[in-house]
């Protein structure tokens, strides 16, 4: 009959991950097969290795940082690259202390995890991420020029007579100008958030109410509401749905931020939106008004998107138009 212990190593041994327990030394004292497998050594060369002994020299002051990480927080949890008889390997590795009945550390357990997939296709996705950001910059660039020189060209046409058709000339150029605008914000506020820290968003909104021009709309606010996000970008994803609200529902809508069960909405009490065009008003190039640019409700989504949120659009308890915003997917 098998043993308790044996059934134990057995079942460890079925792991893909690496199993292992360090002394409160920091030497290797136990470990599943999967070790020996990965790096083709036999138990004799493995009892007593060090934790920074698998891994790539760049890599081991980290590993030795989360080593005393352990012993001073219980805790630890650090990347590393590993040379292994399956190739290159980068390892996510885990680390919990394990004491005595009076607390005396008697060393560490922990599991280490191939993520070299997720590792590569994080970077994959920052380097698209970074071209996506310099095809923006650079169609911005190339677009300003020659907007410059027309609108230099219109100056000197309207000087000698300033016709309907020439103002007309004059507002498309504004507007192509906003359009670019747009498409570099939608570009950079597509990547990633990445200063995500606890933000009020109350506060947040009064800030960008205050950018926008509101004339004698009303802006109605919780008295807190905190999440965690990246403060710029909510401040600009609030700015781009007050202007929504200005430009449809007129210079006297109110417009409200409101918590949710799931996160937060920002409502008003215009006109609303059509059921049958909730969806396409954040497509980007639809717009509603005529001095739109079509990508306003486009960025709200692409920033909410960039924190793992979703956004859809409803009615309001007025009949105006509602964006809802749920965090639990982030």
């Amino acid at each position: 009959m098998v043993g308790d212990g044996q059934v134990l190593e057995r079942a460890l041994d079925t792991l893909d991950d690496v199993f292992y327990v360090y002394d409160e030394s920091g030497r290797l004292s136990h470990w599943n097969s999967r070790l020996n497998d990965l790096f083709g050594l036999s138990d004799d060369d493995l009892d007593g290795m060090l934790p920074m002994d698998f891994f790539e020299e760049a890599d081991r002051p980290a590993v030795e940082d989360a080593l005393d990480e352990i012993f001073e927080t219980g805790e630890t949890s650090v990347e590393a690259w590993g040379q292994t008889t399956e190739g290159r390997i980068r390892f996510e590795l885990t680390g919990r202390l394990v004491t005595d009945d009076d607390g005396s550390a008697l060393g560490f357990a922990g599991i280490g995890r191939d993520v070299t997939d997720r590792y590569e296709q994080t970077w994959h996705l920052a380097k698209q991420n970074e071209r996506l950001e310099e095809f923006a910059d650079i169609l911005a660039h190339d677009l300003r020029n020659p907007l410059a020189v027309a609108d230099g060209h219109l100056a000197l046409a309207r000087q000698e007579s300033d016709t309907e058709a020439l103002s007309a000339v004059s507002a498309a150029h504004e507007r192509m100008a906003r359009i670019v605008d747009d498409v570099r914000t939608a570009s950079r506020e597509g990547m990633l958030a990445a200063d995500v820290e606890p933000v009020d968003l109350p506060t947040l909104a009064a800030d960008a109410w205050a950018t926008v021009e509101t004339g004698d709309a009303v802006l109605a606010l919780p008295p807190s509401l905190s999440v965690e996000a990246d403060a710029d970008r909510i401040r600009r994803l609030f700015e781009n749905l007050f202007r929504n609200a200005l430009e449809h529902a007129g210079p006297d809508v109110t417009v409200t931020l409101a918590a949710t069960d799931d996160g937060f909405a920002v409502e008003d009490d215009g006109p609303g939106i059509d059921p049958a065009d909730r969806e396409s008003v954040f497509v980007p190039g639809v717009s509603g008004a005529s001095e739109g640019t079509g990508f306003g409700l486009y960025i709200v989504r692409t920033i909410a998107e960039a924190h793992g949120w979703t956004v859809e659009a409803g009615e309001s308890e007025a009949g105006g138009a509602r964006f809802e915003f749920d965090l639990r997917a982030a």
